[in-house]
């Protein structure tokens, strides 16, 4: 299943949910579904800032794992809507919800609904999601011999992603 889908089936899961987005660790938001006649609360940069600090602050939060166990998601509560981000895999399932929802319920759904499609989902984005200029930056590093890691932190993408353009360039 890909991410696309995912995200379509996660707001159906609640007619509460506003929105369901899957992003990579640098915050970028590459499948998204809004709820018809939902009007975005957030626009422009401020959605692009929301996201990337979701993103920071879930990663940053994994070097707690060994003290805390893992990490299942991260809620933030406000008077208009109610934010709540999931690690998937090496991604985030990014939720907008209106304020009335009881996130431990929403949650207990979204973790059971992943567990049933875990196996089946392909969450990386597709690849003209990556401009061409860093598609040769890509390209031309990993013909230099430098790691894959390496050109995932340097390009702010997920190592998954980074591997699959360079199969993608073969």
């Amino acid at each position: 299943m890909k991410a696309e889908e995912f995200s379509k089936h996660i707001l159906s899961l609640d007619p509460l949910i506003r929105s369901a987005g899957v992003m990579e660790k640098s915050g970028h938001v590459y499948a998204r579904s809004e709820r018809e006649g939902v009007e975005a609360r957030l626009k422009g940069r401020n959605s692009e800032i929301s996201y990337a600090q979701s993103a920071y602050i879930v990663d940053l939060r994994k070097m707690f794992t060994p003290e805390l166990g893992n990490l299942h998601s991260v809620a933030y509560t406000y008077d208009k809507v109610k934010l709540i981000s999931f690690p998937v895999k090496e991604h985030l399932l990014v939720i907008s919800a209106e304020p009335g929802v009881k996130v431990d319920d929403l949650s207990e759904k979204i973790f059971k609904y992943i567990a049933s499609v875990e196996k089946e989902l392909s969450l990386y984005p597709p690849g003209n999601i990556v401009n061409a200029e860093k598609k040769e930056i890509l390209r031309n590093l990993y013909h230099s011999g430098i790691s894959e890691d390496l050109i995932a932190e340097q390009l702010d993408l997920d190592v998954n992603t980074v591997n699959m353009l360079i199969a993608e360039t073969k």
